[in-house]
């Protein structure tokens, strides 16, 4: 579906607008234009192609979903690349796109169908007052949007991550299961990471590089949307921290568990060979001391008795049992 809107001198324009005659507004002086598109309207897109002169290329790359954040400058526009998140409860993280061709007074946008396009859209009725600054400002609610959903999706994650922690020193983990969600968050971690880290450099770089020039009185709400982005950027970072040093402690875990095991299991084995021995021995088809007498029978069991006893206590006091 798509979105058009039309702003001069710094107040919305209302009524129908349609693509043509937004491409003719945009030369004209005070005037923005905003046309958003989802991926599955190229008929829309082709049109925009086609009045605006966008590039074969930029065009190509808004239709890919493997692009990464980035700011590429074109001859006739620039070409903005974001990506959005959503943390489930589990951890899972959603990644959706949005491709934003900048010209002079006017912004095109393409996204996936889950980018919280109407989160951006709110953003900038929010703001209205900061129109007459143009395209500008039209990025910053782009930006500020993107880099809030970041923010959410590190918090949300790293609730999900401590409680993965904290269940690893329960009485009876399920070290398979905590394995499995570790693996599955460091995927997580993985997504946010490739969306959060080239946020900081998109922003410097469309400051300076900006299709207009970025009014001075933008520039706190960038500097700010630029704050957040390095606080999501980094918090990425320590939650793939965190994410690793949960499986090494999960594995670490598991070994200490298992020599624990062993460690008993050879306590019993030792104390259950001691008496297996003795018994051998009184047992030999041989003649000996108390062979086939009470003295024998009372013997071998008092050495068996003994030792078991003698074993266990030495073993249970060193925590071998």
């Amino acid at each position: 579906m798509q979105t058009k809107r039309l702003y001069r001198e710094g107040k919305r324009v209302g009524g129908e607008h349609s693509l043509s005659s937004l491409a003719e507004h945009r030369a004209s002086e005070g005037c923005t234009a905003w046309v958003d598109l989802t991926l599955d309207e190229e008929g829309a897109l082709n049109e925009l192609a086609r009045l605006l002169d966008l590039h074969a290329l930029a065009v190509e790359d808004a239709r890919s979903r493997l692009e990464r954040p980035r700011l590429a400058r074109f001859d006739s526009h620039l070409l903005l690349t974001l990506s959005s998140s959503a943390c489930g409860e589990t951890g899972d993280v959603t990644i959706s796109r949005l491709t934003a061709f900048i010209l002079p007074g006017i912004l095109v946008t393409v996204h996936e169908p889950a980018f919280p396009i109407e989160d951006v859209t709110k953003r900038l009725d929010e703001n209205e007052e900061l129109s007459e600054f143009g395209v500008p400002w039209l990025v910053w609610g782009l930006l500020d949007v993107v880099v809030d959903s970041h923010t959410d999706s590190v918090e949300q994650l790293d609730e999900v991550i401590e409680a993965l922690s904290d269940g690893l020193f329960s009485d009876r983990p399920d070290t398979s299961e905590v394995q499995r969600r570790a693996f599955t968050l460091r995927r997580s971690v993985s997504k946010l990471r490739h969306a959060t880290l080239p946020l900081r450099e998109v922003i410097t770089l469309f400051i300076h590089q900006g299709e207009e020039k970025v009014a001075p009185e933008l520039h706190p709400y960038f500097a700010d949307v630029g704050d957040h982005a390095a606080l999501a950027a980094d918090w990425s970072e320590t939650l793939a921290e965190h994410v690793s040093t949960a499986i090494e402690t999960s594995i670490a875990l598991q070994g200490n568990k298992m020599n624990e095991i062993m460690k008993k299991v050879t306590g019993w084995a030792a104390i259950i060979a001691v008496p297996t021995a003795i018994t051998g021995f009184f047992g030999m088809n041989v003649d000996f001391p108390g062979h086939n007498e009470v003295e024998g029978l009372i013997a071998s069991v008092s050495l068996v008795i003994g030792a078991s006893v003698v074993l266990y206590i030495v073993f249970k006091k060193r925590d071998w049992l």
